[in-house]
């Protein structure tokens, strides 16, 4: 049987080597979360980053884990960012479609502005946004 705490923690580790590698940045476990809530992972610019993890996912789940992070996104305003994946399959990151939020078309609670884009998508979004680098994440 395998430890959910341990599955989520190994989760974590697995974005934090893909955002490092994607944008350079290193990103820290959020383990005041453990006490007082808040998203899991630190220093992400404009964004608070929570990770799920899981054996499968429905959109169900989806939908709960993006009230979750919008919620704890809320608390320190930042944007609300779930990274997730199922086991044996590719990271999918959810975050408010930047044309939906600029041009106020949903509230950033409603899950129809939720877009989800693949982290090398969401690795030039937040490059764009916050004039970081000019890392190439364009692959063969």
């Amino acid at each position: 049987m395998v430890n959910a705490r341990s599955k989520g923690r190994r989760g974590e580790r697995e974005v934090i080597n893909e955002v490092n590698d994607l944008l350079g940045i290193q990103l820290e476990v959020n383990y005041a979360q453990t006490f007082g809530g808040g998203h899991d992972l630190l220093n992400c610019p404009g964004y608070a980053i929570e990770v799920k993890r899981r054996k499968a996912i429905t959109q169900a789940d989806i939908k709960n884990w993006w009230d979750q992070t919008v919620r704890q996104a809320l608390k320190v305003n930042l944007l609300p960012c779930l990274w997730f994946r199922q086991d044996r399959a590719d990271w999918k990151v959810a975050i408010p479609c930047p044309y939906s939020y600029e041009k106020n078309l949903f509230p950033v609670e409603d899950f129809n502005i939720a877009s989800i884009v693949s982290p090398e998508l969401w690795s030039a979004i937040v490059r764009e946004e916050h004039n970081i680098g000019t890392r190439n994440t364009i692959t063969e």
